[in-house]
This record gives structure tokens, sequence and C-alpha cells, in this order.
């Protein structure tokens, strides 16, 4: 089985998607569909130097045409996969990839959830920590609410031993020196909030008017979401992406699951190869692949 994997926010870089849209009609349909939906040139903002790709509102439906596109050129190079998955929000990629979301819906969607992310969000941040287990970790960030430094808590699982936390500044700060002091880097992430923790909920209540506006049908292969670390319960959409906001990211376990249930080639579409290298560490003895270039259609196709 084969698992297609969609990029988050951060995987974002200037001249994503480039290479298909200069070389694929389907590619440059998709841009022009999603600058289409929001009134903006979609293809300027992944293409050209500017400072617009690292702010949410723009990142978020950049992501997910790049996305989109790529998954687009696949389908019409009849590749199919069995199973598709995306780390954060890449989950509403592999929802528009299903089918269960109309793609101009989905890019409008996720413009208007970093709207509200950024709008609403409490102020903080996010830093990565390498080499800590989770259970260091989640001590180090209860030592710092136990001294009232304010809020912090893992907020994405990305590998066993590579783990983001999100919070307050006061408190990132302390959970930054207790990290280097007991062995582990802890890496600033470039991000404008603490996201996947409860200091979203106001954006989150926000988002699930948003969400409840939306048309959605079946989606016509399995999704297995990184709240539940399952297969997505359509029926439970909008419930279910409300709680996505500010719960956190079980990307290990998620991907564990695809394991289980036989998938043993993944690939990453969007942008970078941050995925496959998070999946050959949870589990090595899997194929994975990402698609940024024409070369990379070769190993896969």
């Amino acid at each position: 089985m084969k698992a297609i994997m969609f990029s988050g926010q951060g995987a974002q870089k200037i001249g994503m998607g480039k290479e298909f849209y200069d070389n694929f009609d389907i590619c440059r349909k998709t841009f022009d569909e999603a600058s289409e939906a929001l009134g903006l040139d979609i293809s300027r903002i992944c293409f050209e130097e500017n400072d617009m790709l690292n702010q949410t509102i723009y990142a978020q439906p950049a992501l997910l045409t790049v996305s989109i596109c790529a998954y687009r050129l696949l389908r019409e190079k009849a590749f199919m996969p069995d199973i598709l998955m995306g780390l954060s929000l890449g989950e509403y990629s592999a929802l528009t990839a299903s089918g269960a979301i109309e793609f101009a819906d989905a890019v409008r969607l996720v413009h208007r959830r970093g709207q509200i992310m950024t709008e609403l969000a409490k102020p903080g941040g996010m830093v990565a920590s390498v080499r800590l287990s989770k259970e260091t970790l989640e001590e180090i960030c209860l030592n710092s609410q136990n001294q009232g430094l304010g809020f912090v808590a893992c907020a994405n699982f990305n590998t066993y031993d590579q783990i983001v936390l999100a919070g307050e500044k006061a408190a990132l700060d302390f959970c930054m020196s207790e990290i280097k002091k007991a062995g582990g880097r802890a890496i600033p992430l470039q991000v404008s909030g603490p996201f996947h923790t409860k200091l979203l909920d106001k954006a989150a209540e926000k988002f699930r008017e948003e969400l409840l506006k939306l048309n959605v049908s079946e989606p016509k292969m399995p999704i297995i979401s990184n709240l539940t670390a399952d297969k997505f319960n359509i029926e439970d959409y909008a419930e279910h992406l409300t709680q996505h906001m500010i719960s956190p990211v079980r990307w290990v376990e998620s991907v564990e699951k695809a394991v289980s249930m036989g998938v043993y080639k993944f690939i990453e579409l969007g942008s970078g190869k941050t995925l496959m290298g998070f999946v050959k560490k949870i589990d090595d003895t899997v194929d994975c692949f990402a698609v940024e270039s024409i070369g990379d259609l070769e190993g896969i196709l």
C-alpha cells in the first residue's frame, strides 16, 4: 500500500511548484483556480521573492495549492495512492485530494483559517526539541507552569525525539534553557503563534463558524488524521477540524497507524523533504520519497 503525505506550514519556500507550473497544464490550471478563488496571484506569491509567503494567511493557501498541483499531476499520470495524510495544515490538502472538500473551497477555507489564527491566537511561539523524550519534555513543561511562567505544552510529536513545544514566551524561554541542560537541542520556530494548543481556543471557536458553512462529501479514500491517529470521520468534520487547531499533532502515531494498515511506501507532496525524514526516523523499514521536481517523478511512477 502507498500513502501520500502533504506538507504542513513551515515547509513553504520561494519557487515551490514552479517547475511543475512551467511544464504541465494541469498544474497551471491549479494555480489559476486558486488565484481566482482568492483574488490573489498565488503563482507570484510562490515564485517571486516576497514577504507574503512567510505570513500565515498566504502560506496556508500557497502550500495547499502546491500540494494539490503535485497530487493532480500524479493522478493524471495514473498514480493512485491507498491512503492520504498530512501534517497539520497538510490535513486540509488530504481532505481536498480525497474529494471531501472542493479545491476552491479549500483554498478559501485555509486562507480564512490563517486570518483567524493570526487575529485571535494569544501571544506566544513554538520551539522544536531534539533528542529528548516526550516524558522529559512534559516534565519540563509542568515545571515551567508550576513556576508561574505561563502556559506551555507539547504541540507536535514529529518523531520519537523531535517534539515541538508551544506556549507563552516566558514559559518557552524557560523550557529552552531546561532542554539544553538535559542534553537536548532547542530550536525556535518562525511562526506567528502557539499553534495546536489551547491558546488558540478563541480562534478555534471562530473557525468553527466557517466550517459549518462548508459543503463536504464522503472521502474517496481513507485519510489518517493527525488529531486522532485514525481514519478521518467526515460526519464529525466541523468538530474534528475545530479540535485539530488546538490539539497536538500526533504524527508518530499516524505513521504507525499507516504502517499497521499495510503501507510500505510514503510519498511527500508539497514542499521539502521534512515528512519523509520524520517517517524514516519512525520506521526505517519503509520506503520514502518526496516529489518536488520532474525528476522526482521517476522514482514513484
